[in-house]
């Protein structure tokens, strides 16, 4: 009877260690999200990082991902390049943190990769644009296309309609000088030329009259933009009180709900590219679009639909080979064709190979529209 008594302590004591060893002992794994989370793009980099959130949520439950106890370090960049180096020597200095999803502006994306780039910590972007990422760093990534393929998209559109004399609008940040770059070194040719350019300062600029007049003034048919949503909406205000008759084209960063709330009747006729559309049938679209509303309240833009894609990425490495940074690198560089929200995505030099969409705002929804 003792040594039963005995044996039937011994396993109450066994299973308490193996209970504790489970909820207590898990591996912490932190995924770090810098984006700018107040300020002017505050509105993007909330909606990206429950993107991102949400990934987590539809995967941490899953057998070969149990045994980590993922949590996401969420820190606002502000949209400030110094902010974001401030949080890359914060990552840096973490050994629990495993990668980074971040940020939104390029500027701030390349002042944090110079810092986890050293530490060896993957980080990919859902939404930088600028060519000055592509082959920056091997840790470096995107899940966002790059300004030349979107410029390159954007100049076709303006070439297919016809027009020989476009303006040049773009703020004065590495994403602006991507596209400016782009549209300057497609368009002219066969005719066509460049009838005026513009920069102006994001976040200060909100008179743009002198622009557009002088854009009026040169008689162009369109207007090839380097602005984010906020920017775009005031143009459009301001061109309509002018009386400017130009088409606006824009990058996928114009295709958000944001544009449209903000721009209201102005911005029908604005044309951009996407790289999702949100009301596909693809299953894995359903369920993200469907849980993001739920949970958040609102839609989801392209960024928060690229952020899930790349958390994704980040947890299928972390499944795959444990919380090894150096063994994370090694996948996300391999990856080819990896399904998600966004369709298919392959890694080359860091960018990503995406089929883009044309859009145009129409009665004050986006319409696709045919090539």
């Amino acid at each position: 009877m003792k040594a039963k008594r005995i044996a039937v302590v011994l396993l109450v004591v066994a299973v308490f260690f193996t209970f504790y060893s489970i909820t207590l002992g898990a591996e912490k794994v932190k995924i770090g999200v810098s984006l700018p989370l107040t300020g002017a793009s505050a509105s993007d980099g909330q909606n990206t990082r429950n993107g991102a959130a949400l990934a987590l949520e539809h995967n941490k439950s899953k057998p070969e991902l149990q045994k980590y106890d993922i949590e996401i370090a969420a820190e606002d960049d502000k949209s400030d390049p110094k902010d974001a180096a401030a949080i890359g020597n914060k990552f840096a200095g973490d050994k629990e943190i495993f990668a980074v999803v971040g940020n939104y502006n390029s500027s701030c994306t390349l002042a944090e990769a110079s810092i986890l780039s050293k530490a060896g910590i993957v980080q990919i972007s859902p939404a930088s644009s600028s060519p000055k990422i592509t082959g920056f760093s091997k840790y470096l990534f995107r899940t966002q296309p790059t300004d030349e393929l979107v410029g390159e998209n954007i100049v076709d559109w303006a070439k297919d309609l016809k027009f020989k004399k476009v303006a040049v609008v773009y703020e004065n940040s590495d994403f602006g000088k991507g596209l400016q770059g782009v549209y300057e070194k497609k368009w002219p040719g066969e005719g066509r030329t460049i009838v005026a350019t513009e920069y102006y300062t994001p976040g200060s600029t909100l008179d743009f009259t002198s622009i557009l007049t002088k854009i009026k003034s040169a008689g162009a048919e369109g207007v090839l933009l380097g602005s984010l949503y906020q920017d775009a909406a005031l143009m459009a205000k301001q061109a309509k009180q002018l009386g400017l008759k130009a088409q606006f084209f824009g990058d996928t960063s114009l295709y958000t709900q944001n544009l449209i709330d903000i721009g209201k009747e102005n911005v029908n006729g604005f044309h951009m590219f996407g790289q999702w559309i949100p009301t596909a049938k693809d299953p894995l679209v359903i369920k993200f679009v469907e849980d993001f509303q739920k949970k958040y309240k609102e839609m989801p833009v392209v960024f928060s639909a690229q952020a899930y894609d790349a958390m994704l990425i980040v947890l299928a490495g972390l499944a795959k080979n444990g919380p090894d940074r150096e063994k994370l690198q090694g996948y996300v560089f391999t990856v080819r064709d990896f399904p998600g929200v966004t369709g298919k995505s392959t890694f080359k030099n860091g960018d990503v190979d995406k089929k883009l969409f044309r859009f145009t705002v129409v009665n004050g929804k986006f319409t696709q529209v045919a090539k």
